[in-house]
């Protein structure tokens, strides 16, 4: 069971204007490495609303290299990898739209969602990350992109342990899901979503 968590935060309202990422690394069923890092946005100004979420602000990040100028380094965390976040589909659009912002080419890459799997899995009063997180008994710094992508793996993992899934593709299609992809080659993607 090998796979990768992501979580991005972002500085505005322009999903491509990354400044923060979170990653965690899962090999063999067990979180093997954390990672945090800042980036300059693009565009590059800070709204009062996403401070107030994620608390990163200019002072954090104007010393920062761009998406553009780290996607070297950030590429093998996607690229040929299935990763997961909680709500896939705002995390896996950041990634594309700070893609097409630098004018890269897309990675080749399967996602799930932990927050559409917590849907459909668990009976619980909301499906937030925090909510999540609390059910299983997960310690949480919410909108720290670094914890919330341990955390993302943590549920991920306790979700394939709960279902006696051997992967995260055979959970998703336990709950009838189809995965999610992003197409380098075609610079395209299909949603997670329902079959």
């Amino acid at each position: 069971m090998n796979f990768i968590a992501i979580d991005f935060e972002t500085a505005n309202s322009n999903r491509s204007s990354i400044c923060s990422v979170g990653v965690a690394i899962v090999e063999n069923g067990k979180i093997t490495e954390t990672k945090h890092i800042l980036v300059k946005p693009t565009p590059n100004y800070y709204d009062g609303r996403n401070i107030a979420i994620h608390g990163i602000s200019d002072k954090h990040t104007k010393d920062k290299k761009t998406f553009l100028q780290q996607w070297k380094e950030l590429k093998p965390y996607f690229h040929k990898r299935v990763i997961v976040a909680h709500n896939a589909a705002f995390d896996c659009s950041a990634l594309r739209y700070a893609l097409d912002e630098a004018q890269l080419a897309y990675p080749d890459l399967d996602y799930h969602c932990t927050y559409r799997l917590a849907q459909a899995a668990l009976n619980l009063p909301g499906y937030k990350l925090n909510e999540v997180s609390s059910h299983f008994n997960i310690k949480l710094e919410h909108h720290n992109a670094e914890s919330d992508a341990k955390a993302c793996a943590m549920i991920a993992i306790k979700l394939i342990e709960k279902h006696k899934a051997k992967s995260l593709h055979d959970l998703s299609n336990k709950f009838g899901f189809s995965v999610g992809k992003i197409l380098g080659k075609s610079k395209s993607y299909s949603p997670f979503s329902n079959k």
